[in-house]
């Protein structure tokens, strides 16, 4: 009884929906975004630009931007989000400490 229950259990496990969804870059309703969900989320993840050197970044926007058969403003749009939004330094608040007991 206790293995069935186990393989039902691992199976039911398999079967929730895809996380794909939540791991949506930060959403500032610009159509830079909108590019990017719409077409480089077509083909594969989310890679995250600011693992790339600037040189090695922008190389693969060119290449990828032809393969998306982005238009000219498309693509501008796309590099302007990426940039403000995903390459750029984010700012990590520093934590209050909390008083000693």
């Amino acid at each position: 009884m206790r293995l069935l229950v186990l393989i039902l259990g691992l199976a039911l496990a398999g079967c929730r929906a895809p996380v794909r969804a939540t791991n949506f870059p930060v959403d500032d309703g610009s159509e830079g975004r909108k590019v990017y969900v719409a077409k480089c989320a077509k083909c594969h993840k989310f890679y995250d630009p600011s693992k790339y050197s600037d040189d090695e970044w922008n190389k693969w926007m060119g290449k990828m931007s032809k393969k998306a058969k982005l238009k000219p403003e498309q693509e501008q749009a796309l590099a302007r989000y990426v940039n403000s939004a995903l390459r750029a330094p984010r700012k990590i608040e520093p934590q209050k400490q909390q008083p000693a007991p």
